[in-house]
Formats: C-alpha cells, structure tokens, sequence
C-alpha cells in the first residue's frame, strides 16, 4: 500500500469461550489462494513510544516466526501457511503481504494485537468482503 491508496482496517474482535476465535492460520486460509502466492514480511508491531516493539508468538511455528520476526524476514506464503499451521497462538507480530508482481507495495497487513484483535489493513476489497462475511464482531479501525 502507498501513500494515497484507498486503505481499509478492519478489526476482528470475535471470541469463542472468551478467547479470540482466530488466528493468523485462519486469516491465511480466508485470504487464499492469494495468501499462498504473496510475499510475507514477519515483524515485530511497533509502538507509537520509539524503541517499543513486540512480537510473541507460541508453539514450534511460533518460535521460528519469532526468529524470524527478529530479522524482518520474507518467507513465502506458502511457508508462513506452514509455520501458522504449527504455531499455537499469535499473541504479537505483524504480517506483510505483497503480491509477487508487486513486491514493493504491501497487498495486505495482519496485526495480531495482544491476544485481543486482529487488524487488518488493505484497499483490497475482496479480503475486506471475506472478512465482513466470515466474522461476526468486526469494527473499523483508523490507520
């Protein structure tokens, strides 16, 4: 996404016996079979106090996202589904997806926040349908 797009966030607050009721392995699979073929940056959320970042992740697959996040690392769909697959929870991090036409410009990006929400920012608006369809307690966020 650039300055001047058309961006949407969406915030996904849905709870199944009081916990959120989705995770990024959710996400991916809704968002396919466009997920499978970007482009994903792993990273920390940055807060808006300078030096304050976060990514927490639990399991095998969170470990290496981890790991990965330190480094702001691309892996392709196809092995963050994997990883997502074998990761309990997100309870932090943030997810850059770009198409492999367009590397440059991020197609979608998925926040886990605190074990609370999940944001996501796009101006595509297939994703925002999928997500609008699928979850029963989604709000608009400002980006």
């Amino acid at each position: 996404m650039e300055p001047g797009d058309a961006v949407a966030t969406l915030r996904i607050y849905d709870l199944r016996e009081r916990v959120l009721a989705l995770d990024l392995r959710d996400l991916l699979h809704l968002f396919a079979p466009r997920s499978l073929d970007a482009t994903w940056t792993v990273t920390t959320v940055k807060s808006s106090e300078p030096g304050r970042e976060w990514f927490e992740a639990t399991g095998e697959g969170g470990e290496q996202l981890e790991i990965l996040a330190q480094r702001n690392a691309a892996i392709s769909g196809a092995d963050l589904t994997a990883l997502a697959e074998n990761t309990r929870q997100v309870i932090w991090g943030e997810f850059v997806g770009s198409a492999p036409t367009q590397s440059n410009k991020a197609w979608v990006i998925i926040r886990a926040i605190d074990s609370t929400f999940y944001e996501i920012d796009t101006d595509d608006e297939t994703v925002l349908s999928k997500i609008r369809w699928t979850y029963k307690d989604v709000r608009s966020g400002v980006v």
